[in-house]
């Protein structure tokens, strides 16, 4: 194997065995601290580098002050930032780290490879996006500071998904109009730009969001909000976080669309996208093997992708709930996804998807207390993500606190409203219901789930047990049978509703007293 004995980015060449940086081939004083910096950022291009990784790195064995890694990136964006092309190739992703994003070519000696990180060795460009600063169309000069507040909340969360770099800093006033969009792309290099705007009246506040494709300047999404701004940062919250999931969707889903269209070959980033966008499909054992394939291929080139692991752990672990998977199947599910969320968490703690697949393996395993913190982890990690208030939700009912879990469950659907997972939400909820004896709520919740996911085993078992629960024994056994023709293997103890060992003893005697009658008079098998 060989070793890469430079890096050419912009008008700079980086001399690894001579420890020189050159600009247009003359030697430029970057100093030994700002050499090793600019190579650890370099080396992994497009990723994120982490501030421990780079204090471990830069100053190794050596404790260092807080303010010295800051000094030292900005002292960088000042060198690099006399070639035009590299203004803005180093990012600054907040609370996290920086990440270098300029277009790198690697020159190696002859033999059979060279020493490039796996996601360098990708043909692929990496999806980035700009956050225009969000326009202010009321009268009132204040909200001027809400909608550029808004704009920057929007961008820090957007830069919690992996695989996509962001770049917040575009002016507004440059980019107007489609043809100003489209030369936003030629300028900074980014394939997709987000613009918005927020008009007042009264009390009444409304938001519009746009996610622009640069290729083509085309309008590919767009949503409304309308709030009350007596809570503004409540307001803000649930905006962000619509427009956070529903933007990281659309990318992935036309990322997926041109690559496809261009014939590029596989690499890891390419697989992630794929498998992404197979989890934005309505949840059923087909689309979650797809995306153990998928990810799975991508983890085998890339074994340090974290994300990638993390989101293979959740596609094996899911298909244990699956009621078409023989016994033996789902145990070997449960193994293979437990090694998987394992490493991924090893990877990187700082992960959330890591810790919502150790949350779901934890509710598999029955250990609802542990899965409670698991999944209390991933939201702290990363506030806009919907799936750990679901998972807590369902955690939390079979605690016996379905009251509790009621609101958490809430949360999910308010943060993607939309979401192609929602159905597993709406199945909680009614769950939730049902157990806080309220089968008509439960009926209604039911029958929204399995409506948003007709090959949800649950949802329609669900729907069963709580129209048998209310009295209305002939449509619960209409119910049970389109249950039978869906999973005919289907028993309710082989499902996660059901009680475990460790579940806290109301839970399993309001599945004694309430749920297992129920299902016997609509015909769901035990």
């Amino acid at each position: 194997m060989t070793n890469t004995v430079a890096y050419r980015f912009g008008a700079f060449r980086l001399l690894i065995q001579q420890r020189e940086l050159l600009m247009s081939e003359a030697p430029v004083d970057l100093g030994a601290r700002g050499f090793d910096l600019l190579v650890a950022l370099v080396k992994r291009h497009g990723q994120l580098a982490t501030k421990r990784e780079l204090i471990a790195e830069v100053w190794p064995g050596t404790t260092v002050g807080e303010n010295n890694l800051p000094a030292q990136i900005s002292s960088l964006r000042k060198l690099l930032s006399v070639d035009a092309g590299c203004v803005r190739c180093l990012q600054t992703v907040p609370g996290r780290g920086y990440r270098f994003v300029a277009r790198v070519e690697h020159e190696g000696t002859a033999g059979a490879g060279a020493d490039v990180p796996a996601g360098s060795r990708e043909t692929n460009p990496r999806l980035s996006l700009v956050v225009l600063p969000f326009t202010n169309l009321s009268s009132d000069p204040e909200q001027t500071f809400f909608a550029a507040g808004l704009s920057e909340i929007v961008a820090t969360d957007l830069s919690r998904i992996s695989g996509l770099v962001i770049d917040a800093s575009a002016p507004a006033a440059a980019f107007r109009g489609r043809q100003a969009i489209a030369r936003l792309g030629r300028d900074m290099g980014v394939q997709f730009a987000l613009k918005g705007s927020v008009q007042r009246n009264g009390k009444d506040v409304r938001i519009n969001a746009q996610l622009i494709d640069e290729r083509t300047a085309v309008q590919i999404w767009s949503d409304r909000f309308d709030g009350n701004s007596s809570d503004l940062f409540t307001l803000q919250d649930q905006v962000t976080a619509r427009i956070v999931n529903s933007v990281g969707r659309e990318i992935f889903v036309a990322a997926a669309h041109g690559r496809e269209a261009r014939k590029i070959s596989q690499d890891p980033s390419d697989l992630v996208i794929r498998g992404i966008v197979a989890d934005n499909e309505p949840q059923s054992l087909e689309s979650l093997q797809s995306q153990e394939h998928l990810f799975g291929q991508a983890v085998l080139l890339d074994p340090n992708n974290g994300d990638a692991r993390a989101r293979m752990a959740r596609a094996i672990l899911l298909q244990g709930t699956q009621n078409h998977v023989s016994a033996q199947s789902r145990e070997d599910r449960l193994r293979l996804g437990a090694e998987a969320a394992e490493e991924a968490v090893a990877l990187n703690r700082n992960n959330a998807r890591a810790h919502l697949a150790i949350g779901l393996l934890h509710m598999l395993r029955g250990d609802f207390a542990l899965a409670v913190i698991a999944n209390e982890t991933a939201i702290a990690l990363n506030r806009t993500l919907p799936h750990p208030y679901g998972n807590l939700g369902s955690s939390l009912t079979h605690l016996g606190q379905a009251d509790k879990a009621i609101l958490f469950l809430e949360q999910a659907l308010r943060l993607d409203p939309f979401g192609p997972q929602n159905g597993a939400f709406l199945n909680n909820m009614g769950l939730a219901r049902l157990v806080l004896g309220q089968p008509e709520a439960a009926v209604e919740w039911f029958m929204q789930g399995r409506a948003s996911n007709p090959k949800l085993a649950r949802a329609h078992a669900g729907l069963a047990i709580s129209l048998a629960s209310k009295g209305d024994v002939a449509a619960a056994r209409l119910a049970a049978a389109g249950l039978l023709r869906l999973a005919p293997d289907f028993r309710l103890s082989e499902t996660i509703d059901a009680p475990f060992a460790s579940s806290p003893s109301r839970y399993r005697e309001l599945y004694k007293e309430l749920i297992v009658p129920a299902a016997k008079t609509a015909g769901v098998p035990l």
